[in-house]
């Protein structure tokens, strides 16, 4: 149905175009002299705007057209040259020239740009010319015309096709076309440039004096130039006036409809006052000639008119935005003054924009950069986009994103154009973001270090565990705490010596320390409070005695308890340049207390724990009173030794010693006494013996010696030189003598007189009780019989 409808619609129009053909084609309206000879013919331009208006299709509308009226009209054959080769040639040439205007050229049909005016005038000339050697050629081979004619009639073909392509049919497509178009043509967007506001308002917005005025100069002209005797058909020059004024005032749109009434004017005056031949082309060429004229100026002032309305649109755009803009926008002059500023700018900077001396007002630093150095920048032609920051008239400071660009005129940089937008939220925003960033970097870094720590005091309470002497514990003690505090230059472990009144260092690490090696338990700060203390610097706040005087050094002394009892310190030292002593890092600084508290705890647990098992060895290992090694000892040394002996193949003598009458001298002097003279053997002996014997009380009165790498001869000699130390002892016991000494002596050997320790120790115990028996104050060896190992 929708295609039914728009066909009906397209024969409507075919028969409208012929009947105005036919109408167009009359004598009367073309003042037709004779065949080929025509004052205008504006049946061309009713042609030209079909095909070009609605479609090239037409074409065959129009080849209709000029066989009817060819024939109806001027009495051609139907086969005649003019009905079949002038018509096929008349038909290409326009259809031709339609068809290149709207697809190649694409023209504007409105015809309201310069370029599409002069791109229709030549394709229109060029399809006249092509028209009228079809038709004069065609007239000439029926011979309608003599072959002398051919020339005027081909100047008034010419003429009349070219009147009514430039004076007819712009009318056509300016203002019947587009209704045309609308009601036969399916819908479909179309590319038009925007109207003018005279082809959008038309005469409502037109001055209706200016339009009296501009029709009453067209009649008085043809007045003028036909309605007077003495200047008819002379003063042709005045027709340019009114098409010239109307051109100029209301462009295009208007200009043809005012060529078209002063066309038609002529053509009318011409049939009241009939001209020669002679008159005939110059009325023509007139019309031809300001037709073409009227048509450029008007379509030039129509383009001008849309670009001025175009340039108006935009500059109010560009206004309304600059105006209504959140953003504050200035524009610079070469000299980087200011020429003007929006709304926006004047709030952000609470100042208006002709009362600041200059653009740098308040800036308090440009990201690195002046703010005259970016200008200067993009003055010399190239964009900038920094950050600033500016200290407005209430005194807040704001950071500004600046973006500039060159303004330039004919190639040329004639000031600058900078567009500023507060972006102090956006930098507080990323200043947060990457201040917590970083205290999460730190907190990562925080913990990477509490881990890396947590290992190193894992692996010292371990190694601690471990250790079965101060000795190495105290070597454990240096190597992880220089891990565990990298940054610091030395440090020391200091312990209680047994006697409760000086602290010693078991162990020191690092560079030469300012702490002293030994000192008084009061010279120490951390000992007397029981807690951490930091010394800052000397002479400044409290200082512990045992540092050095002038000590540039930042010392932390932790005391070490445990189990309610306070085994030493850990004194650790760092340098002055270390951020530990900047107030601004108190935390770390505090945090390597709590370290070192931690790993003083450690430590003091772990050397506790030490102490107590060498007090619980020592207390099962030796004697109570005497000091000396008891029998449990004895008996395991005596095997190892022994085995040690053998393998290096060599002797072991045991000495077993008794005091002589012990019971009667505990008799007379008590007991108390008895014992302060067993304390003075253990003396004698430990100072009396190498380091490497063994000296043990085997119970009572009665002693073992252990004298490694000695033979029977040797330890005989040793043993009558201790008797003899015994004889010259001389004893008191509350100030009261105690009566001279004696012990009794049995010496056994190794592998001379027993090969284990049991028979070596029975040996050595018969040779005892000889002694004894030989009358007591004697040594005694054993006899060599390794048969039965007897005495």
């Amino acid at each position: 149905m929708y295609s039914l409808r728009y066909m009906a619609r397209h024969a409507v129009v075919c028969v409208l175009f012929v009947l105005a053909y036919l109408l167009l084609n009359q004598p009367e309206v073309i003042l037709l002299a004779r065949i080929g000879f025509v004052a205008w013919y504006p049946a061309t331009g009713l042609v030209m705007a079909v095909l070009l208006g609605l479609s090239p299709w037409y074409a065959l509308a129009v080849a209709v057209a000029n066989i009817v009226a060819s024939k109806m009209i001027y009495g051609q054959p139907l086969l005649s040259f003019t009905n079949t080769v002038g018509v096929a040639g008349n038909v290409l040439c326009y259809g031709g020239a339609a068809y290149l205007l709207r697809g190649w050229l694409q023209i504007d049909l409105g015809l309201r740009r310069r370029r599409d005016v002069v791109h229709y005038v030549w394709v229109g000339a060029v399809a006249a010319a092509g028209g009228t050697l079809f038709g004069v050629g065609c007239l000439l081979a029926d011979h309608s015309i003599a072959w002398n004619e051919r020339v005027p009639s081909a100047i008034g073909w010419i003429l009349g096709d070219s009147i009514g392509l430039v004076g007819v049919a712009p009318f056509l497509l300016v203002h019947i076309m587009p209704y045309l178009r609308r009601w036969a043509l399916p819908p479909k967007p179309e590319k038009v440039p925007a109207k003018t506001a005279a082809a959008t308002s038309g005469m409502v917005t037109s001055s209706i004096a200016e339009v009296c005025g501009q029709a009453g100069a067209i009649l008085f002209v043809l007045w003028v130039m036909f309605g007077t005797e003495a200047g008819r058909y002379d003063h042709f020059y005045l027709g340019f006036i009114p098409i010239i004024w109307t051109a100029m005032r209301q462009g295009v749109r208007r200009v043809v409809t005012a060529l078209l009434a002063l066309n038609f004017g002529i053509v009318v005056a011409m049939q009241l006052f009939p001209p020669t031949a002679a008159q005939y082309t110059k009325v023509a060429s007139f019309m031809l000639v300001q037709s073409a004229v009227g048509l450029i100026v008007g379509s030039e002032v129509s383009e001008r008119h849309r670009l001025a309305i175009n340039l108006n649109n935009k500059t109010s755009y560009l206004n309304s935005l600059i105006q209504n803009s959140p953003l504050g926008i200035a524009v610079l002059d070469q000299q980087a003054n200011i020429d003007f500023a929006n709304p926006a700018f004047e709030r952000l900077f609470q100042h208006s924009w002709r009362d600041l001396p200059s653009i740098d007002f308040g800036m308090v630093e440009a990201g690195g950069s002046s703010t005259a150095q970016i200008i200067t920048k993009i003055l010399a032609g190239e964009s900038s986009r920094t950050t600033v920051r500016c200290s407005r008239k209430d005194g807040k400071i704001l950071d500004l994103a600046v973006h500039g660009v060159p303004l330039k005129t004919g190639g040329e940089v004639t000031g600058a154009y900078l567009i500023y937008e507060d972006v102090s939220e956006q930098v507080r925003a990323i200043e947060a973001q990457r201040q917590h960033a970083q205290s999460l970097d730190n907190l990562v870094k925080e913990l990477e270090l509490r881990t890396q720590q947590m290992t190193y005091l894992s692996e010292m309470g371990s190694l601690l565990e471990c250790s079965a002497t101060i000795k190495e514990a105290s070597a454990v003690v240096s190597n992880s705490v220089q891990k565990l505090f990298p940054e610091s230059r030395s440090g020391s472990l200091y312990l209680f010596k047994s006697s409760r009144n000086i602290i010693e260092a078991v162990a020191r690490w690092g560079q030469s320390g300012v702490s002293e090696s030994t000192f008084q338990p009061d010279a120490c700060w951390s000992l007397r409070r029981g807690r951490p203390h930091w010394t800052d610097r000397a002479g400044l706040g409290v200082t512990c005695l045992h540092l050095q005087e002038n000590s540039d050094a930042l010392c932390l002394c932790i005391p070490m308890i445990a189990q309610g009892n306070t085994l030493g310190t850990l004194h650790l030292e760092f340098d002055r340049t270390s951020n530990l002593e900047d107030p601004a890092t108190g935390i770390l600084r505090h945090s390597r207390e709590r370290l070192a508290v931690s790993a003083a705890s450690q430590i003091a647990l772990s050397l506790a724990s030490l102490q107590l098992r060498e007090t619980l060895r020592e207390q099962s290992i030796r004697d109570p009173l005497t000091r000396l090694f008891n029998r449990r000892f004895l008996e395991e040394s005596l095997e190892r030794e022994l085995q040690l002996a053998a393998r290096k193949k060599q002797p072991l003598t045991v000495l077993f010693l008794d005091l002589d009458h012990f019971k009667n001298f505990n008799d007379t002097f008590g007991h108390e006494a008895g014992d302060s003279v067993l304390q003075a053997l253990g003396q004698l002996f430990s100072s009396f013996f190498r380091a490497t014997d063994i000296c043990c009380r085997y119970g009572g009165e009665e002693f073992a010696i252990i004298l490694p790498e000695s033979s029977a001869h040797d330890a005989c000699i040793r043993a009558d030189a201790l008797r003899a130390e015994v004889k010259n002892l001389r004893l008191q016991y509350m100030k009261q003598p105690l009566g001279p000494l004696s012990i009794s002596i049995g010496v056994a050997t190794f592998p001379d007189h027993a090969s284990s320790s049991d028979r070596l120790l029975a040996a050595a115990d018969r040779c005892l009780y000889e002694s004894k028996a030989r009358g007591r104050d004697r040594v005694t060896v054993a006899g060599h019989q390794p048969a039965s190992e007897t005495v």
